[in-house]
Protein backbone atom coordinates (compact mmCIF):
# COMPACT_ATOMS: atom_id res chain seq x y z
CA UNK A 1 0.00 0.00 0.00
CA UNK A 2 0.83 3.60 -0.43
CA UNK A 3 1.83 6.33 2.02
CA UNK A 4 -1.89 7.56 1.08
CA UNK A 5 -3.52 3.93 1.74
CA UNK A 6 -1.38 3.24 5.16
CA UNK A 7 -2.86 6.88 6.94
CA UNK A 8 -6.53 5.48 6.00
CA UNK A 9 -5.74 2.23 7.20
CA UNK A 10 -4.93 4.06 10.56
CA UNK A 11 -7.19 6.78 10.59
CA UNK A 12 -9.97 3.89 10.30
CA UNK A 13 -8.59 2.21 13.24
CA UNK A 14 -9.13 -1.20 11.13
CA UNK A 15 -9.42 -4.33 13.73
CA UNK A 16 -9.09 -6.45 10.09
CA UNK A 17 -7.00 -5.57 7.11
CA UNK A 18 -8.32 -4.44 3.82
CA UNK A 19 -8.56 -7.06 1.63
CA UNK A 20 -7.30 -6.92 -2.50
CA UNK A 21 -8.74 -9.31 -5.21
CA UNK A 22 -6.83 -10.55 -8.01
CA UNK A 23 -7.05 -13.89 -10.53
CA UNK A 24 -4.17 -16.32 -10.90
CA UNK A 25 -3.31 -18.85 -12.97
CA UNK A 26 -3.20 -21.38 -9.74
CA UNK A 27 -2.88 -22.01 -6.16
CA UNK A 28 -0.13 -20.51 -4.00
CA UNK A 29 1.72 -22.65 -1.66
CA UNK A 30 0.63 -20.70 1.03
CA UNK A 31 -2.84 -20.28 0.20
CA UNK A 32 -5.47 -21.71 2.21
CA UNK A 33 -8.69 -23.29 0.26
CA UNK A 34 -11.35 -25.88 0.27
CA UNK A 35 -10.56 -29.30 -0.22
CA UNK A 36 -13.07 -29.61 -2.30
CA UNK A 37 -16.54 -28.19 -3.33
CA UNK A 38 -20.08 -28.36 -2.23
CA UNK A 39 -19.71 -28.87 1.60
CA UNK A 40 -18.99 -24.92 3.25
CA UNK A 41 -19.83 -21.44 2.54
CA UNK A 42 -16.68 -19.46 1.20
CA UNK A 43 -17.55 -16.24 3.06
CA UNK A 44 -15.76 -16.95 6.65
CA UNK A 45 -12.67 -17.87 4.05
CA UNK A 46 -12.48 -14.35 2.47
CA UNK A 47 -13.04 -13.26 5.81
CA UNK A 48 -9.58 -14.77 7.01
CA UNK A 49 -7.84 -12.92 4.73
CA UNK A 50 -8.27 -10.32 6.44
CA UNK A 51 -6.81 -11.65 9.33
CA UNK A 52 -3.49 -12.25 7.12
CA UNK A 53 -4.02 -15.31 5.57
CA UNK A 54 -3.63 -15.74 1.89
CA UNK A 55 -6.92 -17.20 0.27
CA UNK A 56 -7.24 -19.12 -3.40
CA UNK A 57 -10.60 -20.29 -4.66
CA UNK A 58 -10.75 -22.22 -8.11
CA UNK A 59 -13.22 -24.26 -9.66
CA UNK A 60 -12.70 -27.19 -7.36
CA UNK A 61 -12.68 -25.32 -3.89
CA UNK A 62 -16.09 -22.96 -4.59
CA UNK A 63 -17.80 -24.19 -1.48
CA UNK A 64 -21.88 -24.28 -1.69
CA UNK A 65 -23.59 -24.34 -5.63
CA UNK A 66 -23.96 -20.65 -5.10
CA UNK A 67 -20.24 -19.53 -5.21
CA UNK A 68 -19.86 -21.23 -7.86
CA UNK A 69 -22.34 -20.02 -9.67
CA UNK A 70 -21.62 -16.17 -8.57
CA UNK A 71 -17.78 -16.84 -9.08
CA UNK A 72 -18.42 -17.63 -12.93
CA UNK A 73 -17.64 -21.67 -12.29
CA UNK A 74 -21.29 -22.65 -12.55
CA UNK A 75 -24.38 -22.01 -15.29
CA UNK A 76 -26.67 -22.37 -12.02
CA UNK A 77 -26.95 -22.69 -8.39
CA UNK A 78 -28.64 -25.93 -8.02
CA UNK A 79 -32.05 -27.15 -9.57
CA UNK A 80 -34.88 -25.83 -7.01
CA UNK A 81 -33.13 -22.86 -6.15
CA UNK A 82 -35.85 -20.63 -6.72
CA UNK A 83 -37.79 -22.45 -4.23
CA UNK A 84 -35.19 -22.82 -1.79
CA UNK A 85 -34.58 -18.88 -1.63
CA UNK A 86 -38.41 -18.14 -1.91
CA UNK A 87 -41.16 -20.50 0.13
CA UNK A 88 -40.62 -24.11 -1.17
CA UNK A 89 -40.88 -26.76 -1.59
CA UNK A 90 -36.99 -27.42 -1.25
CA UNK A 91 -36.34 -30.88 -2.88
CA UNK A 92 -33.76 -31.68 -0.30
CA UNK A 93 -33.80 -31.17 3.96
CA UNK A 94 -32.79 -28.09 4.05
CA UNK A 95 -35.29 -25.60 5.00
CA UNK A 96 -36.13 -22.12 2.88
CA UNK A 97 -34.61 -19.21 3.25
CA UNK A 98 -37.91 -17.10 2.94
CA UNK A 99 -36.07 -14.35 1.87
CA UNK A 100 -37.48 -13.51 -1.40
CA UNK A 101 -41.29 -13.21 -1.51
CA UNK A 102 -41.80 -15.77 -4.63
CA UNK A 103 -40.41 -18.51 -6.38
CA UNK A 104 -41.13 -16.55 -9.78
CA UNK A 105 -38.93 -14.00 -7.97
CA UNK A 106 -36.34 -16.15 -7.23
CA UNK A 107 -35.91 -17.30 -10.36
CA UNK A 108 -35.70 -13.84 -12.28
CA UNK A 109 -33.05 -12.87 -9.42
CA UNK A 110 -31.34 -15.71 -9.71
CA UNK A 111 -31.54 -15.20 -13.53
CA UNK A 112 -30.53 -11.73 -13.77
CA UNK A 113 -26.78 -12.97 -12.41
CA UNK A 114 -26.06 -15.59 -14.97
CA UNK A 115 -22.21 -14.60 -15.47
CA UNK A 116 -21.65 -13.62 -18.98
CA UNK A 117 -17.98 -15.37 -18.93
CA UNK A 118 -17.17 -18.30 -16.93
CA UNK A 119 -13.65 -18.41 -15.80
CA UNK A 120 -10.96 -20.77 -15.18
CA UNK A 121 -8.68 -18.92 -13.24
CA UNK A 122 -8.48 -18.53 -9.42
CA UNK A 123 -9.50 -16.23 -7.30
CA UNK A 124 -6.96 -15.10 -4.62
CA UNK A 125 -8.07 -12.56 -1.23
CA UNK A 126 -5.22 -11.93 0.51
CA UNK A 127 -4.64 -8.23 2.53
CA UNK A 128 -3.45 -5.32 0.64
CA UNK A 129 0.15 -5.22 2.87
CA UNK A 130 0.86 -8.79 0.92
CA UNK A 131 0.35 -7.78 -2.56
CA UNK A 132 4.05 -7.41 -4.44
CA UNK A 133 5.09 -4.51 -6.10
CA UNK A 134 4.20 -6.46 -9.91
CA UNK A 135 0.53 -7.03 -8.54
CA UNK A 136 -2.66 -4.90 -8.64
CA UNK A 137 -5.78 -6.28 -6.98
CA UNK A 138 -9.31 -6.12 -9.45
CA UNK A 139 -10.93 -4.99 -6.17
CA UNK A 140 -10.61 -3.79 -2.54
CA UNK A 141 -12.88 -5.15 0.35
CA UNK A 142 -13.17 -4.06 3.52
CA UNK A 143 -14.49 -5.70 6.58
CA UNK A 144 -16.05 -2.63 9.03
CA UNK A 145 -17.87 -2.01 11.94
CA UNK A 146 -20.89 1.42 11.71
CA UNK A 147 -18.65 4.02 12.69
CA UNK A 148 -16.05 2.75 9.56
CA UNK A 149 -18.55 2.25 7.71
CA UNK A 150 -20.10 6.03 7.34
CA UNK A 151 -15.91 7.12 7.26
CA UNK A 152 -16.21 5.20 3.97
CA UNK A 153 -19.26 6.35 3.13
CA UNK A 154 -18.51 9.94 3.45
CA UNK A 155 -15.19 9.53 1.70
CA UNK A 156 -16.49 7.98 -1.52
CA UNK A 157 -19.18 10.95 -1.66
CA UNK A 158 -16.56 13.45 -0.67
CA UNK A 159 -15.69 14.67 -4.37
CA UNK A 160 -19.18 13.83 -5.40
CA UNK A 161 -21.66 14.76 -2.53
CA UNK A 162 -24.63 14.49 -5.10
CA UNK A 163 -23.96 11.15 -6.64
CA UNK A 164 -25.74 8.42 -4.81
CA UNK A 165 -25.49 6.03 -6.78
CA UNK A 166 -21.41 5.45 -6.21
CA UNK A 167 -22.88 3.76 -3.16
CA UNK A 168 -25.55 0.40 -3.11
CA UNK A 169 -26.26 -1.73 -1.46
CA UNK A 170 -29.35 -4.40 -1.22
CA UNK A 171 -30.23 -8.40 -1.40
CA UNK A 172 -27.05 -9.93 -2.22
CA UNK A 173 -25.68 -13.25 -0.93
CA UNK A 174 -21.96 -12.77 0.50
CA UNK A 175 -20.15 -13.94 -2.17
CA UNK A 176 -21.78 -11.23 -4.50
CA UNK A 177 -21.33 -8.83 -2.21
CA UNK A 178 -17.59 -9.46 -1.81
CA UNK A 179 -16.41 -10.62 -5.49
CA UNK A 180 -19.25 -10.52 -7.97
CA UNK A 181 -20.93 -6.95 -7.72
CA UNK A 182 -17.51 -4.92 -7.15
CA UNK A 183 -15.72 -7.25 -10.04
CA UNK A 184 -18.51 -6.29 -12.35
CA UNK A 185 -18.07 -2.16 -10.98
CA UNK A 186 -14.21 -2.89 -11.70
CA UNK A 187 -14.68 -4.61 -15.17
CA UNK A 188 -17.34 -1.81 -16.63
CA UNK A 189 -14.98 1.04 -15.33
CA UNK A 190 -17.57 2.36 -12.38
CA UNK A 191 -17.12 3.89 -9.27
CA UNK A 192 -19.49 2.59 -7.29
CA UNK A 193 -19.48 0.52 -4.06
CA UNK A 194 -20.95 -2.62 -2.63
CA UNK A 195 -21.98 -2.36 1.06
CA UNK A 196 -22.90 -5.94 2.23
CA UNK A 197 -22.75 -8.87 4.68
CA UNK A 198 -26.19 -8.38 4.80
CA UNK A 199 -27.03 -12.37 4.28
CA UNK A 200 -28.31 -13.66 7.00
CA UNK A 201 -27.59 -17.03 6.57
CA UNK A 202 -23.62 -15.80 6.98
CA UNK A 203 -23.83 -12.96 9.33
CA UNK A 204 -24.61 -15.92 12.22
CA UNK A 205 -20.85 -16.99 10.80
CA UNK A 206 -18.71 -14.14 11.29
CA UNK A 207 -18.54 -11.47 13.59
CA UNK A 208 -22.02 -9.09 14.85
CA UNK A 209 -20.44 -6.13 14.45
CA UNK A 210 -19.05 -6.01 10.89
CA UNK A 211 -20.48 -5.31 7.34
CA UNK A 212 -18.54 -5.22 4.25
CA UNK A 213 -18.10 -2.36 1.35
CA UNK A 214 -16.14 -3.35 -1.42
CA UNK A 215 -14.84 -1.43 -4.55
CA UNK A 216 -12.61 -1.55 -7.33
CA UNK A 217 -9.51 -0.50 -7.15
CA UNK A 218 -9.38 2.43 -8.96
CA UNK A 219 -12.23 3.60 -6.31
CA UNK A 220 -9.92 2.77 -3.56
CA UNK A 221 -7.15 4.86 -4.50
CA UNK A 222 -9.41 7.73 -5.07
CA UNK A 223 -10.53 7.62 -1.61
CA UNK A 224 -7.14 7.38 -0.26
CA UNK A 225 -6.15 10.65 -2.31
CA UNK A 226 -8.51 12.30 -1.03
CA UNK A 227 -7.94 11.18 2.55
CA UNK A 228 -5.33 12.83 4.07
CA UNK A 229 -7.83 16.44 3.22
CA UNK A 230 -10.91 14.80 4.57
CA UNK A 231 -12.69 14.71 7.43
CA UNK A 232 -10.39 12.65 9.01
CA UNK A 233 -8.04 15.64 10.23
CA UNK A 234 -11.02 16.84 12.42
CA UNK A 235 -12.24 16.81 15.85
CA UNK A 236 -15.35 15.14 14.94
CA UNK A 237 -13.69 11.89 13.50
CA UNK A 238 -11.04 12.27 16.44
CA UNK A 239 -13.59 11.65 18.71
CA UNK A 240 -14.99 8.71 16.54
CA UNK A 241 -11.23 7.46 16.54
CA UNK A 242 -10.88 7.67 20.23
CA UNK A 243 -13.63 5.44 20.65
CA UNK A 244 -12.55 2.73 17.82
CA UNK A 245 -9.34 2.40 19.73
CA UNK A 246 -11.28 1.41 22.94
Amino acid sequence: MNENANWLVSKLQLKYQPVGMMFADSIPEEAVYLKKSGTACIAPLIFSAAKGKTVAIDKNSTGYGCSAFYLGYADWIFDGIEYFLSNGPVPTDRECERFIKTPALAKEFVESYIPKQQTSKTYIFKPLLSFKEDETPETVLFFANPDQLSALVFLIQHNHPLDFDRIKTGFASACMAMATIPLKYARNGESKAFWGLHDLAVRMHLPKDIMSMAMPYALFEEICALAPDSFLVTETWKQIEGRLGV
